[in-house]
């Protein structure tokens, strides 16, 4: 039996849409193929009440028509940069009765990015939670950014091994790849030709001549070289006690400072060594072995580092940050993710937080930034931060992520003890109410219901990481 989602998300949008298609509808496509694709439900009706809103499914009644004259649209390049969405992406449910139309929009490649509408730029569109939101001059510049190919391995004119990058980064990488591969062999190879053979210099076809690519430099260069290409190039990592904290205990930060790191293989290098530290000195997780549980955490902690200084927009005027908190340790760089949340998130051979228990990871992003929480702490020691009478409502709905009031009964005396916790549950932020009367859901807040799905599984292993 074809079911309706229960409420609009970051991939899920209905609109009423009654004879005609609503206007609103291309912005919605626009939004999705910018962001991570999703769903259009034509035929449902949002009813809003003080904090919610329900979707009935009311039909159309000329479904048919409404398909034709949506891929009449777009199809027309006055209406939308591209023909993004085919009639394959397009079904007719029934439901209750009522035919509903469900459009499916793909996420656009890089290189179709940005998709706008009415051939105007400015008429960009991106998903915000379950909002349709006009793109800001700074999404813009970074969706196409992004559309551009890969510049890491463009070629630099007046660039030389001897001037521009650290000579004892080059040698410390390739030691750690001597230790790592057992290839001696490396040992004697001259560094000109060790960076060749790596891809860290190409031949211009222009003149003929090896020349450093923007790869050598971002990940070997010295600090000022740096910058000289990427003007606003800054790596920094603090360790504080919390969020709210003024002042940090320790930092590492990329600059032209004798005692700081210049380039991202030298910030790697020290954050590493100070992570392994902090967590062989520190971890302990009650009923686990302390070495080998730190262990896995440490393999978390540092795959989340690769992936930040991986997909790190570099030509951002924005810094990539690591923070190491008490409990969190919160990834904040430049730049899309090149994957999808889904994706992301996908199952590995690594499933350090579900082996540890550790609270799910937590992900955001935009055309503009991307920040990645990995949580150090368990569930039950989350679940200890909450009144008691709280713990076991939230670890039910934490579980099966949605739940009538049914599911909870049991927890409570009577219905005004349950009631009484779930209303201060959900003015706490811990909790969501969607839907009235018998068809009450209850759920976690605020994150969407399909990303916390996502959440239950840790982190793929970075593929396209530059250490080993």
């Amino acid at each position: 039996m074809e079911k309706l989602p229960p409420y609009e998300d970051i991939y899920t949008e209905f609109k009423e849409s009654n004879k005609q298609l609503t206007k609103d509808l291309w912005e919605t496509v626009s939004a999705f193929a910018n962001t991570y694709g999703g769903n259009i439900y034509l035929g449902v009706k949002e009813i809003k009440h003080d904090n919610y809103s329900t979707f009935i499914p009311v039909g159309i009644p000329n479904a048919k028509k409404q398909i034709t004259d949506f891929l009449n649209n777009i199809k027309n390049k006055g209406k939308i940069s591209s023909h993004i969405v085919h009639e394959n992406d397009i079904s007719i449910l029934h439901i209750n009765g009522k035919e509903i139309v469900k459009i499916c929009v793909p996420k656009a490649s890089y290189t179709e990015r940005p998709i706008y509408l009415d051939h105007n730029i400015k008429h960009t569109y991106i998903r915000e939670g379950t909002r349709d939101s006009e793109a800001t001059e700074e999404d813009l510049k970074a969706i196409i950014r992004d559309s551009e190919p890969d510049d890491n391995y463009d070629l630099l004119d007046n660039f030389t091994i001897q001037d521009d990058l650290k000579l004892t980064d080059i040698q410390q990488y390739k030691a750690n790849l001597i230790d790592n591969t057992g290839d001696t062999t490396l040992i004697d190879t001259p560094i000109n030709k060790f960076l060749y053979d790596i891809g860290l210099i190409r031949k211009d076809r222009k003149d003929g001549q090896n020349k450093l690519t923007k790869a050598a430099l971002l990940l070997f260069g010295k600090f000022n070289s740096i910058t000289d290409i990427y003007n606003s190039f800054m790596l920094d990592f603090i360790i504080k006690n919390s969020p709210l904290d003024p002042n940090y205990t320790d930092r590492i930060y990329t600059s032209n400072d004798k005692e700081t790191p210049d380039n991202i293989f030298g910030f790697w290098t020290a954050v590493s060594s100070k992570l392994e530290t902090l967590i062989n000195n520190k971890f302990d997780i009650s009923g686990m072995q302390r070495k080998d549980s730190g262990k896995k955490l440490l393999i978390a902690i540092r795959e989340g580092l690769a992936n930040c200084l991986v997909h790190a927009d570099y030509q951002s005027k924005s810094p990539t940050k690591i923070s190491f908190f008490k409990n969190q340790v919160e990834f904040l760089n430049p730049g899309e993710m090149l994957i999808s949340p889904a994706q992301f998130f996908l199952p590995s051979d690594s499933k350090t937080t579900s082996d540890l228990e550790l609270r799910k990871p937590e992900i955001e992003t935009s055309p503009q930034k991307t920040k990645l929480v990995l949580w150090k702490t368990n569930e039950e020691d989350f679940l200890k931060t909450m009144p008691k009478e709280w713990q076991s409502t939230y670890k039910i709905i934490s579980n099966k992520l949605v739940v009538a009031y049914s599911d909870l009964s049991h927890l409570y005396k009577n219905r005004y003890q349950g009631r009484k916790i779930l209303k201060s549950m959900e003015d706490a932020g811990l909790i969501t109410q969607e839907g009235e009367k018998k068809g009450t859901k209850y759920l976690l807040s605020p994150r969407s219901p399909k990303l916390k799905k996502m959440m239950n599984n840790y982190i793929q292993n970075i593929q396209k990481s530059f250490l080993n």
